[in-house]
């Protein structure tokens, strides 16, 4: 006997687009019939679910679904980018950027997994404005110099601690500046933008109000501290005056000031500084 499906032809059986829950497929293998659940052979096919687009609805979407049919895009190089296909088998997406060797590169590391951009720092006698997109270099033309003087000085400089500077006392006469301004306290206060290193003039007469063989010493000092090694020293005695200078190179940025300072290493005499210029150039 001949099971043929109710006696009729494969080909004209009642055509449906789904499958019907419980239904089975027959099929050959080696001059032999079978069946199987349906269930199981879309199980056995690997074939589940279906195919979306995951993340945000504005990114370029990899998966093109064209009906019934879903296309998986190739990946292009772009501008700048490259991509190919890694020793893993994955999609490689790098860079493909070059830094010139001519001068000193802005892109830096451009084999590694992170590149860095490097950024500018202004030199002596530079400015750099960055606007929008651009970065403006300037030379600084202006020049930097200033200047304050004390001239026949009779107010002394209260000595309370041995061996301790204080600033000079006495009211100075402001000099011409650019780039600094100067006190009548006797500072000299720098107002230009780059850090910037300048050479302090010192010329000053000074003599204790008592007392031979005191051990002056007059100091530059910088932000209220004196500066290491920015010291002369002279034993003076009150019968007489001593005239001491001092150049220093120091650096300075925006809104340090200089100053000069004085000391008793010998006693708690106090100090008159009878003349002196300062300057910074």
């Amino acid at each position: 006997m001949v099971d043929r499906a109710e006696g009729r032809k494969k080909s004209n059986f009642i055509a449906k687009s789904t499958v019907t829950a419980g239904s089975y497929c027959d099929f050959w293998v080696n001059n032999s019939n079978y069946k199987i659940a349906y269930t199981d052979f879309v199980g056995g096919l690997g074939v589940t679910g279906s195919m979306a687009q995951a993340g945000a609805v504005t990114a370029a979407p990899i998966l093109n679904i064209d009906g019934t049919v879903n296309n998986i895009r190739g990946i292009e190089n772009g501008s700048g980018v490259q991509a190919n296909v890694s020793a893993t088998d994955g999609v490689e997406l790098s860079h493909s950027f070059v830094a010139d060797a001519t001068g000193s590169p802005l892109f830096l590391n451009t084999t590694g997994t992170s590149p860095v951009i490097a950024s500018l720092v202004a030199g002596t006698g530079i400015t750099l404005t960055s606007t929008d997109n651009y970065v403006t270099v300037d030379s600084i033309s202006a020049s930097t110099y200033g200047q304050v003087s004390l001239q026949d000085n009779a107010t002394a400089t209260t000595i309370a601690v041995i061996d301790t500077p204080v600033l000079v006392a006495g009211t100075w006469v402001v000099g011409i500046a650019s780039q600094f301004t100067g006190t009548t306290a006797g500072r000299l206060t720098y107002t230009g933008t780059p850090t910037t290193t300048v050479m302090a003039h010192v010329s000053i007469t000074l003599a204790p109000s008592a007392g031979v063989n005191q051990v002056l010493s007059v100091y530059l000092a910088k932000d209220g501290t004196p500066v290491a090694n920015a010291k002369v020293t002279r034993s003076v005695d009150s019968t007489q005056t001593a005239n001491l200078s001092m150049n220093f190179n120091i650096e300075v940025s925006t809104n340090d000031y200089l100053e000069i300072f004085v000391s008793n290493a010998t006693t708690t005499n106090d100090i008159v500084v009878e003349d002196c210029l300062f300057g910074v150039a």
